[in-house]
């Protein structure tokens, strides 16, 4: 266990892009946060027009002219929305399950990790499609990423102020003591958790988006009302709940923490899918089709795998719930 930890932490520091996605170290953080704008209405938007090869991030990048993923088509019958799993992040293009399942010119991807009212304002502004169905990818860190826009919206701030996220080098420089410090205090406390799988090692966040509902019930209903305001644009929605690798290691028994952790995100689906309304299918995949490799050592998302995993799963509920635009997957 203490190699697998020692192991894990110089993987954490050590900034080798070509090898490991990893946002979490502030010299890769400073590289994302560099791609994004802030937006009054919108939460954020990338920096339109982007075209980055592997060496910036790991993995190669576009935006399109909106400031958003995918093709710019604001006038499609049909959007997929969500955070940054449904925006499609940490693979290479082409890689990105959307570029793989849903067919151009059928969908509009205005996916942004933000909140649900930031999305509903997106649409207000930008989508003239027929809104005949969406798609939403349910992720547990919808919760937690709500409540900060919610806060900027509140205190009349930017996400990059109510985050206190920046960019430049001078203060990414001067915050990696602190990080490294915060680090090596979660792994005492057993909120980071570093193991070895497949002889690599492996980093698991036992703190990951997590709130506990019976304290947080006033943000649940907020944000829920406003997923309700976005679901009524639709005639049809479909929601598609996905796992992630912090689930995975819980089902593993890998720490107590962790199975807490899921069990939280257990809770905040269960409330949220009691109140769906009758426009909308509500669908769990199983975390027992997903596997570490499909997703990434260091970083939340998915791997290349995983993304073609979401896409064999994905696409017969899709077909099944009457959307069309469904490419076949191989």
């Amino acid at each position: 266990m203490r190699g697998a930890v020692i192991s894990g932490l110089a993987a954490m520091v050590w900034p080798d892009r070509q090898r490991r996605v990893n946002f979490t170290n502030p010299l890769n953080g400073r590289r994302w946060l560099s791609l994004l704008a802030p937006d009054p209405r919108h939460g954020i938007r990338f920096h339109p027009s982007l075209a980055l090869d592997r060496r910036e991030l790991g993995f190669s990048f576009r935006s399109n002219a909106l400031g958003l993923r995918g093709p710019a088509a604001p006038d499609a019958p049909q959007v997929l929305l969500g955070t940054s799993f449904a925006m499609g992040l940490s693979v290479d293009n082409g890689d990105n399950w959307y570029e793989r399942l849903l067919e151009p010119g059928h969908w509009f991807n205005a996916a942004m990790p933000v909140g649900p009212l930031n999305q509903i304002r997106l649409l207000e502004d930008v989508y003239t499609g027929s809104g005949d169905a969406l798609l939403y990818l349910y992720h547990p860190n919808l919760w937690k990423t709500a409540q900060g826009y919610l806060a900027a919206d509140r205190e009349g701030r930017d996400i990059f102020s109510v985050m206190r996220w920046k960019a430049d080098r001078a203060s990414t420089l001067k915050l990696i003591p602190r990080w490294l410090a915060k680090e090596a205090a979660k792994v005492s406390s057993g909120l980071s958790h570093y193991a070895r799988i497949d002889g690599e090692p492996w980093y698991f966040n036992a703190g990951y988006c997590h709130l506990d509902l019976a304290k947080n019930k006033a943000l649940f209903d907020t944000v829920a009302g406003h997923l309700d305001q976005l679901f009524a644009r639709f005639k049809k929605v479909v929601v598609l709940r996905v796992p992630i690798k912090e689930e995975l290691a819980a089902d593993r028994g890998f720490s107590p923490k962790l199975t807490a952790l899921g069990q939280g995100y257990d809770c905040f689906w269960d409330a949220f899918q009691a109140r769906l309304a009758p426009n909308v299918e509500a669908h769990v995949l199983p975390r027992s089709a997903f596997e570490f490799s499909d997703f990434l050592p260091y970083d939340t998302h998915w791997s290349a795998r995983g993304n073609a995993t979401f896409c064999r799963l994905a696409a017969p509920l899709l077909r099944g719930a009457g959307l069309t635009g469904i490419m076949e997957c191989d």
